[in-house]
């Protein structure tokens, strides 16, 4: 089990934006302030297209696509089309990439990289009629694709805007045919994620925006993307409150109390949103860290406490957690590049953690943060959908898990790790089909948040240590929460922190148990953050401050060499050794093989 997601996790798509842990984020003079590196390839594809090292990459696609079809004909692409209602006999003209929420410097990418698919199909034998691109304007959603076919909408339909949900319909045997190599040729190119369809008799019926819609609903119920769900459903008013060992907690919003709101983390991040709308516009971005009291009673501490071990466990005196319902098996990270694991530590065991994310005392815990938070929908996190191709376990080896106990021992040894960051997440992703790739409180996207509470016995001494770390990477410098019974900690999920483990005298574990949540927006361009009007301005800390520390705090892999026409990428904190080799013909060729039986 992997409790957190390390900033050197990596598919190998994305190799080449690896960096040190706290380099995520490096300088570009041309957009005159810093820029999440994750989000480099989309910025490059935005503000280079029209340059010959751009249209030279858009060329060696070419050739690899052709290479790519030329290797599948007799195999994937001819049972493809065989298989296919329409037959290549019946070929003709009406065939249509159908976007949604494109914008305008979108649409000719799309049809350049249509065509040059296209043209590799037909290059390996398969007959292949001719594909239309179409950009559904917001006015021509509600017209149907007949409309289209019958050229109602000829020229109306090319400049959406990059507004609403987006989707790639396809209509007819040669669109059809172009899958899924359309899909992942979209990735490659750094798009903004969309989710994939195709029309049905049914969809054809009705209106463009609803064919559309009906494509992002079924893909939100089959990867669970909702933002309630059956599993997190609560009544706030009723769970709320809260009954244990006939001791009741009638909760009150009002008795929750702020120790600590800041702000810390600043950078000039890309406002992906923007990029689709051919803009480039940057946000000034800082993570945030809340501790509060007054979330959890005593009547809650307790049995959520009791889920995780057992009723009248000894949590004064006991050295470790029960071992049947725990194992040493959870680690803050992913394998790391010298191929070597984090250490493991204590952790729920599988069944105990399904045990208790369905028992009353969390569902308590979730109303209660519903009830902190009116303004979002709050449900945890789907961590199936945020691994490549929804297949859990394809990042990194083991399994995202949505909720984690943790124990941490004197002796143990913890890394400093993100727990989730969504411009990380791999193209395939579902997630990243929904919502794209964006960089964490963004307007109107769902905010990855942690919520942790602390669950031992008071009084916990300073002297027993196991505080929780946070760092603010540019300044080397950080703040720290300690544990107090019940104390609730809510951190934006990409911010960088690490678990101190308890003092030799402490002489017990300190739990505590970690809900990952996403707070969905319930407006369009919503702020998203977890400060409340209510608790007045967090306390800016390190870059949140303006401060900046010295050159040593932020690691550079290598120096750029102009004579390579490499510097630009490493502007873009792009690893140039590692983007050529993912351009180079030979080496994909390479990877190619190495993945045949």
């Amino acid at each position: 089990m992997v409790e957190y997601i390390s900033l050197r996790a990596r598919t190998r798509r994305s190799r080449a934006l690896h960096g040190s842990i706290f380099a995520s984020r490096v300088s570009r003079d041309s957009l005159e302030g810093r820029v999440n590196s994750s989000l480099a390839p989309i910025m490059r594809l935005a503000t280079s297209m029209s340059t010959p090292r751009a249209r030279a990459r858009s060329n060696a696609r070419a050739e690899r696509l052709a290479r790519r079809s030329n290797a599948r004909a007799g195999s994937r692409v001819v049972s493809r089309a065989n298989a296919d209602d329409a037959s290549p006999s019946g070929l003709d003209d009406d065939a249509h990439v159908v976007l949604f929420g494109y914008g305008a410097q979108e649409v000719p990418r799309v049809r350049e990289l249509v065509d040059a698919l296209r043209a590799a199909v037909v290059d390996s034998g398969v007959d292949v009629g001719s594909v239309r691109v179409v950009s559904v304007s917001p006015e021509a959603r509600g017209k149907k694709l007949d409309d289209v076919l019958a050229g109602a909408l000829s020229g109306a339909a090319d400049a959406d805007g990059g507004d609403g949900e987006r989707a790639v319909m396809l209509h007819g045997y040669s669109a059809k045919v172009l899958m899924p190599d359309l899909k992942m040729e979209m990735n490659e190119e750094g798009f903004e994620g969309a989710v994939f369809g195709v029309f049905t008799d049914k969809s054809r019926a009705l209106a463009l925006g609803d064919a559309a819609k009906s494509v992002v609903d079924a893909h939100e119920r089959y990867w669970n993307l909702r933002p309630t769900t059956e599993a997190d459903s609560y009544d706030v008013a009723k769970d709320a409150d809260f009954e244990y060992l006939g001791e009741t907690d009638a909760w009150d919003v009002g008795r929750v109390t702020t120790a600590m709101a800041v702000s810390m983390d600043r950078a000039d991040v890309l406002d992906t949103a923007s990029v689709s709308r051919g803009e480039e516009r940057l946000r000034s971005d800082t993570s945030h860290v809340v501790a509060v009291d007054g979330v959890v009673g005593e009547p809650l501490r307790q049995a959520l406490i009791d889920a995780l071990t057992e009723i009248g466990y000894d949590h004064y005196s006991e050295p470790g957690p029960p071992e049947h319902k725990w194992n040493r098996e959870t680690r803050d990270g992913l394998e790391m590049d010298d191929g070597e694991s984090p250490p493991p530590s204590w952790g729920l065991t599988p069944e105990t953690l399904d045990q208790v994310m369905k028992s009353n005392a969390v569902r308590s815990f979730r109303a209660r943060l519903a009830a902190l938070y009116p303004e979002y929908d709050i449900r945890t996190m789907p961590s199936h959908a945020l691994e490549p191709d929804g297949i859990p376990g394809s990042w990194g080896g083991s399994s995202i898990c949505a909720a984690i106990g943790n124990a941490a021992v004197y002796g143990d040894m913890f890394n400093w790790h993100i727990d989730m960051d969504p411009s990380q997440l791999d193209p395939s992703a579902p997630w990243v089909e929904r919502f794209g790739s964006y960089v964490n409180r963004e307007r109107g996207r769902p905010l990855f948040v942690s919520a942790m509470v602390y669950l031992n016995p008071g009084p916990w001494h300073a002297a027993f240590d196991a505080e929780t770390l946070f760092l603010d990477p540019g300044t080397g410098t950080g703040v720290f929460v300690r544990p107090q019974p019940g104390r609730v900690v809510l951190m934006d999920q990409d911010i960088l922190h690490r678990v101190s483990t308890p003092s030799q005298i402490a002489g017990v574990p300190r739990y505590s148990f970690v809900l990952k949540l996403c707070f969905f927006p319930k407006h369009k361009e919503q702020k998203m953050t977890l400060i409340r009007d209510a608790w007045g301005e967090p306390c800016h800390f390190g870059t949140a401050a303006g401060h900046v520390g010295g050159e040593a705090i932020v690691e550079e892999e290598f120096e750029c060499d102009p004579a390579l026409e490499d510097c630009d990428l490493v502007a873009l904190g792009i690893n140039a050794e590692d983007y050529f080799y993912s351009q180079d013909e030979d080496y994909m060729d390479d990877d190619e093989e190495d993945g045949e039986m």
